[in-house]
């Protein structure tokens, strides 16, 4: 158990930072995940992750249920762990949450690692229940996780962002004056 506490304090940081220089000093700027990547699944279920999103995710992350419930997603262990907290502490303020918390440790495997060329084997039980026959999938960044999901779908979501956010500028202005 030591060694799990080691590597979820610590030793598998999520979101990469980043030295950016600021005033002539070096200024360090937690990145998070960004970026969209479109990759091949092969037949087995293997996955190129991207590989900036490599070191963020560590040695050894979950990959589990997005928040949405609707794809796959890959969780540094530190970000995987928070999240799993955060359900548990819903639990005791509304008991339908624990059916929240059940499918998310359910369909979680924290034990994950790429090979040695960046590739992932997604679980079978993720792949056939959100990306089907999939064979291109887009590896999108989500901050502290990293979605994965087929790309026709999230073709359409980008579709449906620009149906529902037409004015995204006037959306964000009446934000910061209501808040």
């Amino acid at each position: 158990m030591a060694d799990e506490e080691k590597r979820l304090n610590g030793a598998d940081e999520q979101p990469s930072s980043s030295a950016l220089p600021e005033n002539g000093e070096t200024v360090s700027v937690d990145l998070g995940f960004t970026g969209n990547y479109t990759h091949g699944m092969d037949a087995k279920g293997r996955l190129i992750v991207p590989a900036a999103f490599r070191e963020g995710l560590g040695r050894k992350f979950a990959v589990c249920l997005s928040p949405d419930f609707k794809s796959v997603a890959l969780y540094p262990l530190k970000a995987w762990v928070s999240r799993r907290d955060e359900y548990i502490a819903l639990c005791a303020r509304d008991a339908t949450m624990r059916r929240v918390l059940d499918q998310f440790t359910k369909y979680s495997y924290v034990d994950s690692e790429m090979d040695g060329q960046g590739r992932l084997l997604l679980p079978s039980v993720l792949r056939g229940r959100f990306l089907a026959d999939s064979r291109e999938v887009d590896v999108n960044g989500s901050y502290d996780h990293i979605v994965v999901e087929d790309s026709r779908r999230s073709r359409q979501e980008d579709e449906d962002f620009e149906r529902d956010f037409d004015d995204v500028l006037s959306m964000i202005a009446s934000v910061q004056k209501n808040g």
